[in-house]
């Protein structure tokens, strides 16, 4: 009893406070929220940048274009969050030290670590937000974002069409008109483009076009059809009109929205994707099952062996074999070497997609655990560094961030490719990064130094320069 005691008063040296931390959070909240803006941004304009040209000239309406961002805002706020945790973490605890409020407080008698609570707390909650919202809204977004995407990238343009400009390729005509008027095409101009046998020229003073399905419709009045033979270039005819109707399939002219069931690892939660992997593992375990039927009788010790174990001691013998060692009845173990090894590249086809799902699972935490790890990186450095707001912040954790993503997308290569642990792939980073973030706290906590970073000011001052000189 004596012992709750002693901790409860002397709980503040432990503990920030209901008052210092709802401060701290404060503190926290709008470089947070301002950085996820900046960043989703950021990011919206590359992938807007990337993938403009595969909407133009779809004839898409504004809300499928507005619904295709919305979907693959998912995958931006997913990657943005953390980066927005280090930012805000940076500037806060920098804003801090700047003003000489951590001096205060740490001479007031509290800890660092208790000043730092309330930033592990605040990881922790967006840690926590964002394994749910990775495991919950993440697969579904991107599975809509796909879908809508595939439809929208194989939509051959619709037929709005635009005077003065050739449509080409229309079930293989191209088509031309000089004016329009509503759906009135005036000066139709209609010519075949596949080498068939026959050149095909319509031409019509004014046509009515409207779209069925998959089907459009020229109603065409007032004109002429020229048909000229390829082989024969002396058989020409010329057929006049008073009214044609002329109608192309084209695939995929109206936008058809597609409702797959089958997903990729990205657009799957933690219980499909064990689903998956159960079903591979069990793949995986008729195949070694079948190997070890195939050599049991030429090698009865493999069936205590792992899989690894076994394809060298299959190589091995068969390179004795080859060198004559032994007896030459056992060459007919040649011919079933040959199909194990067979076997062999399907059992680790089978592991790479257990491994591509774990890899899935692992990202599901392990970036969402990136907000810890970036607050124990975020508030020593910010500290560190004092000066330099927001900027400064924004300019260190993107740095951190491009460290942290390149393992992790290395990680996630080779672990596809069955190098690595998918555990280690995926988790290197939160560890490289939170071993790092200990020291730099512990020596805060007994340096109290600060850092200046000179190249990154005198970088800004010479493009400071360069801007007057350029004014």
């Amino acid at each position: 009893m004596k012992y709750i005691v002693l901790v409860i008063k002397n709980i503040g040296k432990y503990t920030f406070g209901w008052i210092g931390s709802r401060y701290i959070y404060k503190e926290i909240l709008f470089p947070f929220f301002y950085s996820i803006l900046v960043v989703t941004f950021v990011l919206l304009v590359n992938f807007l940048v990337r993938t403009v040209d595969k909407l133009l000239g779809k004839g898409l309406p504004i809300s499928i274009i507005f619904e295709f961002f919305y979907l693959n805002l998912a995958w931006i706020i997913a990657l943005s969050v953390p980066m927005a945790v280090l930012v805000a973490t940076l500037t806060t605890y920098g804003r801090l030290a700047e003003d000489n409020e951590m001096t205060a407080m740490r001479a007031s008698g509290i800890s660092f670590w208790s000043i730092l609570t309330p930033g592990i707390i605040f990881g922790s909650v967006m840690c926590l937000f964002m394994i749910y919202f990775n495991d919950n809204i993440l697969p579904d977004f991107n599975h809509r974002a796909r879908i809508l995407g595939r439809d929208i990238y194989k939509k051959r343009p619709d037929l709005d069409i635009e005077p003065g400009y050739f449509i080409e390729n229309i079930s293989g005509y191209s088509i031309y008109v000089k004016s329009k008027e509503g759906d009135k095409l005036n000066q139709v101009v209609i010519y075949s483009s596949s080498e068939g046998e026959y050149q095909v020229n319509i031409y019509a003073k004014y046509g009515f076009i409207k779209v069925v399905g998959n089907s459009v419709i020229f109603d065409l009045h007032d004109g002429e059809i020229h048909e000229l033979n390829r082989n024969n270039l002396e058989d020409y005819r010329i057929l006049k009109f008073d009214k044609h109707r002329m109608v192309l399939s084209i695939d995929n002219l109206v936008l058809e929205r597609s409702d797959v069931e089958r997903r990729g690892d990205r657009e799957m939660t933690i219980k499909m994707m064990i689903e998956k992997i159960e079903k591979y593992n069990n793949e995986k375990e008729r195949v070694k099952n079948k190997i070890i039927s195939m050599v049991s009788e030429y090698l009865p010790e493999v069936k205590h062996k792992s899989m690894k174990d076994l394809i060298k001691l299959i190589k091995e013998r068969k390179a004795e074999i080859n060198k004559g060692n032994l007896d030459v009845q056992t060459s007919r173990f040649l011919s079933v070497a040959g199909r194990v090894i067979g076997e062999f590249q399907l059992y680790m086809v089978y592991q790479r997609q257990v491994n591509k799902y774990l890899v899935e699972i692992h990202k599901k935490f392990s970036i969402p655990f990136a907000c810890i790890v970036f607050v124990l990186i975020g508030a020593p450095l910010g500290v560190m560094v004092k000066k330099g707001g927001i900027f400064m912040g924004g300019t260190l954790s993107i740095i951190f961030f491009i460290i942290y993503y390149v393992f992790l997308i290395g990680g996630e290569e080779l672990a596809d490719m069955a190098y690595i642990s998918p555990f280690w792939a995926m988790w290197t980073p939160n560890i490289l990064l939170f071993i790092i973030g200990l020291y730099l706290i512990h020596y805060i906590r007994w340096e109290q130094r600060t850092i200046e970073f000179k190249f990154i000011t005198n970088l800004l001052a010479k493009l400071k320069i360069v801007v007057k000189e350029q004014e």
